[in-house]
């Protein structure tokens, strides 16, 4: 279970994740890819909710979280799992 909690900015602030990852680039992206989403949904007035992008062979869920963002790789499981650990 792999997760980045993400300054809107891009910085890391903590998490666990391969260590083969750039963690830097995989963060900053992470924030820019949620920034897109946020930008075309402001455009007909809708709320971002999750961005996810989808892979061959895992998924990276990105959601606002406590006024941050989190980034989860691997499906919905994952992100509940990581949003159970992050509150106790």
């Amino acid at each position: 279970m792999y997760y980045a909690l993400i300054k809107r900015d891009g910085s890391y602030i903590e998490g666990e994740l391969p260590p083969s990852l750039e963690r830097d680039k995989f963060c900053i992206m992470c924030a820019a890819a949620f920034g897109a989403g946020l930008t075309a949904h402001r455009e007909y007035g809708d709320e971002v909710k999750e961005i996810i992008i989808r892979g061959e062979k895992t998924d990276v869920i990105i959601v606002p979280y406590e006024g941050n963002l989190l980034a989860v790789i691997g499906g919905r499981e994952n992100l509940e799992k990581v949003l159970e650990k992050l509150k106790s």
